[in-house]
């Protein structure tokens, strides 16, 4: 499945444990921060999900508490559940649906090797737990906490939605979106973010925090390696970038960051002004109401 038909769907992230089994039928319990379902289902329907408990993303179609189960598939079943409810900690509630959507494109992932890095990394809580809790810039877009994770969001999604509308292929929609996702990685350690933060590009730190996981993705996948290292790279000059995945990424974070500070030039400007200038440069921004 494409990441545009990710976005349209929208199952749950639930975690899915066996009660009971006798071989004829199952009956299995799906967790979640909002819901808990308990359901009996045809044994054959869960096989490919750990009994003693696994992350799913599924559909649960519910009417006057009657519910039955829809499409289901399984993330890796290396993820344990208190790591992924931790790192929900991290965030308000309201920026929780983000983090479970990065989580959730696991279960959709085909290739096995993009697939591995994407988790190696989300499974690094040195990494995850900054990069929930950092802010995308300073005094300018997605500067408020948390606002990093946002930004990287919008721009993995765009970017995904992109390449598949230009039909570059699976392969380089998931390059798009993990691209996306952590081209602003290096911001975790920037001044704006850490104590011990300096002033440098932060494209720097990309490649210094990644370096382990991109070396293995170097091995396994040399092609893949160097697509996914455009997208994280600085542009310089008018250099046209081979891969069309990293310019999709550089405009999808062009796009985010603009639309962040229209956004923002229009809070508490009253609906009947259709311009206004943004409290951070005077750049006047205008809207069709």
């Amino acid at each position: 499945m494409n990441p545009l038909l990710v976005a349209q769907t929208r199952p749950e992230l639930l975690w899915a444990e066996e009660l009971f089994n006798d071989d004829f039928s199952a009956v299995w319990q799906f967790r979640s921060a909002e819901r808990e379902v308990t359901l009996s289902i045809v044994p054959a329907h869960m096989q490919m999900v750990c009994p003693d408990g696994q992350w799913v993303l599924a559909e649960l179609h519910g009417l006057n508490d009657m519910w039955r189960l829809g499409s289901l598939l399984p993330l890796p079943a290396i993820i344990n559940k208190q790591q992924l409810e931790r790192q929900l900690t991290w965030l308000p509630l309201d920026q929780q649906a983000l983090l479970q959507d990065v989580w959730s494109m696991l279960a959709y992932i085909e290739d096995e090797t993009l697939r591995a890095f994407l988790l190696e990394v989300l499974m690094n809580d040195s990494i995850m737990a900054p990069f929930c809790q950092s802010k995308g810039s300073h005094r300018h877009h997605h500067d408020q906490v948390g606002g990093l994770l946002a930004h990287s969001h919008e721009v993995a999604m765009t970017a995904a939605m992109l390449s598949t509308q230009y039909q570059l292929g699976n392969r380089s929609a998931w390059v798009a979106f993990i691209g996306g996702l952590l081209h602003d990685i290096g911001k975790i350690r920037l001044y704006y973010n850490q104590s011990t933060g300096v002033c440098v590009q932060h494209e720097s730190y990309n490649f210094m925090l990644l370096a382990e996981p991109l070396e293995r993705l170097n091995t396994r996948s040399p092609r893949l390696f160097e697509a996914l290292s455009a997208c994280l790279s600085i542009k310089v000059g008018h250099y046209t970038e081979p891969y069309q995945v990293a310019n999709i990424v550089r405009m999808c974070d062009r796009i985010s960051a603009d639309v962040s500070n229209w956004k923002r030039a229009f809070v508490k400007v009253p609906e009947y002004y259709w311009y206004a200038k943004s409290p951070q440069d005077d750049q006047l921004y205008k809207r069709l109401g």
